[in-house]
């Protein structure tokens, strides 16, 4: 699910600075490990960092030379950020139009990837996140797989009809 949803920070108060991935999905700790090491606060919330005149980086000590240049990235990368004060803290799922998730959306998406009509790309299918159960299940579904004769054949006793298809297993 994580690379699905995207967080819309809102005014901060509830995304934390350094270990919420609210910038490109990643944490700025991951980004920036050099300066989380020698932060203030590594728990602050982003809205603890956004003032009006912008933001305001609070770190434990002075900055080494070779510093400074990774503090110019990290501002660099919060550039396009402005947090309001009225605006509300939201997950959104990345594969609509409006955000919000919906369980035939992600399964159309498992199903056929990022673009297109549902079609049944096997190899797509089986390399897919999708979890192993629902794959076979799905696979037996769409196939009308019935698997009776097989386990008959290895002296496993069975009622001899598949309760998906409801078919014997002479077919």
């Amino acid at each position: 699910m994580e690379g699905n949803v995207y967080i819309k920070v809102g005014n901060g108060n509830k995304t934390k600075f350094w270990k919420d991935g609210w910038i490109d999905q990643t944490s700025l700790r991951e980004l920036f490990p050099d300066l989380f090491l020698i932060c203030e606060n590594p728990d602050a919330r982003v809205s603890d960092c956004w003032t009006e005149h912008g933001w305001d980086i609070s770190l434990r000590r002075l900055l080494n030379d070779w510093e400074v240049e990774r503090v110019v990235a990290l501002l660099e990368k919060l550039a396009g950020m402005i947090i309001t004060t009225t605006a509300t803290y939201k997950i959104l799922w990345k594969h609509s139009k409006d955000g919000v998730f919906s369980v035939n959306n992600a399964y159309k998406r498992g199903l056929m990837g990022m673009t297109g009509a549902p079609k049944y790309n096997w190899n797509y299918f089986w390399k897919s996140d999708i979890p192993t159960k629902v794959k076979c299940f799905t696979w037996l579904v769409i196939k009308r797989a019935c698997l009776i004769e097989v386990l008959q054949k290895k002296g496993r006793q069975l009622v001899p009809r598949c309760f998906l298809c409801n078919l014997t297993g002479n077919k």
